[in-house]
């Protein structure tokens, strides 16, 4: 059998992945051959040729893709299964010719074997066929995740499994259950029975978006939890579809709904409620030994409950402003020789690694671990960025990377008006597809420690599974491929396939999936005399009109010139098919499509390309990443040619303040005019509090020079204390009279 797999392997190398591939995510190889296998209305095959737990799953999995009952035959069964040895770890073969026979190295392979199986599996005027072909596979990463918060909002155990269902479909496998936060307590301890009485519930939810004003709230109680019995029923549940639960008990942050059950464990001992607002709160649990205990406790529970290696503590986000003024951790950081606040929350973390390492647990935390010195077992989930992922890997330390820029679901993933109410920045599905979780930097050494990758569903704005569906899919597909595939298509591939063979996937089984890839694409380009909007679709029949006037099929490209004054026009496309409704206001200015040099570099996490700062659009609220440039450095510096010399009255920057998500307005501009071997005039202008900061010239220029200064740090007693904010710039515009 060892030399039949790898002889097959040989004959079909990397190359041979087939453009039209009903399987995601794509095998490593998928190579047809003439003909079919036309079934009748059952698939048989030899119940004791399979491991014995596999038998009832292939039963419920058939049931989720067909109406084909799996029948038990020991003669000349249709489908064959042989285990092979000394092959990739959880790979396997499907080689459908006469019969069809599946080559597995585990139950788990098997597992995988067979969902793909039913990916081929197609239906006629006969009945069921399987294309001819060849198939072998294996996984790249071995961290194949996607999270879940049920804090926010909570979500049932029917609810839970149907998620580790759709999980299982895409052979994803880490389900990171997001138990504990600040709005709400969701797993039953025994021994502290008020974490779930008073913690698993809160009075009020904030409607709309955080940044809404004036805030209003719905005054109702909110809440749920599940019993230790219906933990232990959803992870066997998931065991047999070889996805393994990673828990969160978040700590020292984010623990506001268990202080309100146990005020005595935070630093003040005040009693506060459960609250209804997102964000980050001042009050965490102490550092002192009473909460270290309580919080081991805690764990005392949790553990026996999830069999799996990993127990993840968070450490996100805590501030440290209780603790600054806190006679008992001052007294920790005395007696301990600790350095600051930073290194106590290592101590903190430390504590529970040996506690866990004890229970034969190991630790994985956020990336703000690292800070003040990394636990010696601990492990990295990086979030704010790869640099985080890349350091522990440096130290040594494994690593699941789960960056904001490809990786966080409660983002939006269109860019219309249409889309539903998110947190705020832009993924879309090809950017969950190009996401790599070993970054470019790495050394092969580094890269070893990389586990894999994971997305995050934070459910602030996610108040019902019908809404968690459309923000997980299609871009949890998207992330399989990314996570799954050795060598991955292209995505135009990528995208198709989910098109013609998983649209009517997750419409069978009832998802309410995101149908934002099939909506024309509208995107604008630098001319040589402003900008071009072109909005293209994938369907020759689809007729738009332009402002209820002009009708055009397919696409179109409209040029919009730059002018001396300032004019905004509108266009608004009304679409048959997609039912798109979408109006966009270019405001024509001196500055449109102009040539812009960042002498600074944004950051790869929201850097859509420097016409997005004189593409005439103004950013909206709640924000999208794809509206705005952002930098995470104290100073910026930008340069802009205007291509030929000409008087401006004002310079109008447009910024975002969003505070809870660590961007500030900065503090200082500097407009420095350029004239070839001439020094520059610098003329300083303070920023307040206006997201719009108007810079008066009164001069004629050509060339000229922005330079924006920022916080060095974020102020204590404000999310995201003691690091750098970000900036966040979105239009460049000139104002004449």
């Amino acid at each position: 059998m060892k030399a039949i797999a790898i002889s097959l392997l040989l004959m079909f190398p990397f190359s041979f992945i087939a453009q039209d591939c009903p399987i995601l995510p794509h095998p490593l190889v998928y190579r047809t051959i003439p003909g079919e296998i036309q079934m009748l209305e059952s698939l048989s095959l030899d119940f004791n040729s399979l491991p014995p737990n596999l038998i009832e799953q292939f039963k419920s999995t058939i049931a989720l893709y067909h109406d084909v009952p799996l029948i038990d035959v020991k003669s000349k069964p249709l489908l064959i299964f042989k285990q092979a040895i000394n092959v990739p770890l959880d790979s396997y073969s499907i080689n459908v010719n006469e019969q069809i026979i599946i080559t597995y190295s585990s139950s788990k392979a098997c597992y995988y074997a067979f969902h793909s199986l039913m990916q081929l599996l197609k239906q006629n005027n006969e009945g069921y066929f399987i294309q001819k072909c060849f198939i072998n596979d294996f996984p790249k990463f071995q961290w194949r995740g996607l999270h879940l918060d049920v804090s926010r909002h909570f979500f049932t155990v029917d609810e839970v499994k149907k998620y580790i269902d759709l999980m299982s479909i895409y052979k994803l496998n880490m389900f990171h259950w997001h138990l504990t936060d600040d709005q709400g307590w969701r797993i039953e301890i025994k021994k502290y029975p008020k974490l779930t009485e008073i913690g698993a519930w809160r009075d009020s939810t904030v409607n709309e978006h955080y940044t809404t004003t004036p805030r209003t709230y719905t005054k109702q109680r909110y809440g749920g939890f599940y019993t230790q019995e219906e933990i232990k029923e959803v992870v066997a549940y998931a065991a047999e579809k070889y996805i393994t639960i990673v828990p969160e008990i978040e700590m020292p942050g984010h623990s506001r709904a268990a202080l309100a059950a146990y005020p005595q464990y935070s630093c003040t001992g005040q009693q506060q409620n459960v609250p209804g607002l997102w964000g980050v709160f001042d009050d965490i649990f102490c550092a002192k030994e009473e909460s270290i205990l309580f919080l081991q406790d805690v764990l005392s529970e949790v553990i026996p409950l999830f069999p799996g290696t990993y127990i993840h503590v968070g450490g996100d986000e805590a501030p440290k402003t209780r603790w600054n003024k806190c006679e008992k951790c001052q007294s920790v950081i005395k007696e301990q020789k600790l350095k600051d606040e930073h290194e106590l929350q290592s101590y903190f973390i430390q504590r529970m690694d040996t506690y866990l390492m004890k229970q034969g647990k190991k630790l994985i935390g956020w990336d703000e671990i690292l800070e003040g010195g990394l636990s010696p077992n601990a492990a990295v989930m990086s979030w704010r960025g790869f640099e985080g992922g890349i350091e522990a890997a440096r130290l040594g330390h494994d690593v699941v990377m789960s960056p904001g820029s490809h990786c966080y679901f409660d983002h939006y993933q269109g860019k219309g008006s249409d889309e539903p109410l998110a947190i705020g920045g832009f993924t879309n599905v090809e950017k969950v597809f190009n996401f790599n979780p070993i970054h470019s930097t790495m050394t092969r050494n580094e890269a070893a420690y990389v586990l894999g990758g994971q997305a995050n569903l934070w459910t602030e704005y996610i108040q019902d599974f019908n809404k968690l569906m459309y923000m997980t899919y299609p871009r949890a597909i998207a992330l399989s491929e990314a996570l799954w595939c050795t060598e991955k298509t292209t995505y135009d591939v990528f995208e198709q396939s989910v098109i013609k063979y998983h649209f009517p996937l997750l419409k069978k089984l009832g998802v309410n999936f995101s149908q934002t890839i099939l909506k024309p694409k509208i995107t604008f380009k630098r001319t040589p005399k402003g900008v071009s909007l072109k909005i293209a679709s994938n369907s020759a029949t689809e007729v738009f009109k332009l402002n209820q006037d002009d009708e055009f099929i397919g696409t179109a490209d409209f040029n919009i010139e730059r002018v001396k004054k300032t004019v905004p026009i509108r266009y608004q496309f009304v679409s048959n098919e997609t039912g798109i409704d979408r109006t966009i206001v270019v405001t024509k200015n001196p500055c449109l499509g102009v040539p812009i040099n960042y002498i600074t570099k944004p950051s790869d996490r929201y850097n859509s390309g420097d016409l997005t700062l004189v593409d005439g659009q103004f950013g909206a609220r709640p924000w999208k990443g794809h509206e705005w440039i952002g930098f995470d450095t104290s100073v910026v510096v930008i340069e802009i040619d205007l291509l030929k010399k000409q008087k401006i009255d004002s310079l109008q920057i447009s910024f975002l303040n969003d505070e809870n998500s660590w961007i500030h307005l900065p503090v200082a501009i500097e407009f420095e005019n350029s004239k070839t071997n001439v020094g520059f005039g610098i003329t300083q202008y303070p920023c307040f509090v206006n997201e719009k900061q108007v810079v008066f010239i009164g001069k004629k220029v050509q060339k000229f020079r922005i330079t924006i200064k920022t916080l060095d740090k974020i102020p204590l007693g404000m999310p995201g204390e003691g690091n750098q904010p970000w900036l966040f710039i979105d239009e460049i515009s000139i104002k004449n009279k």
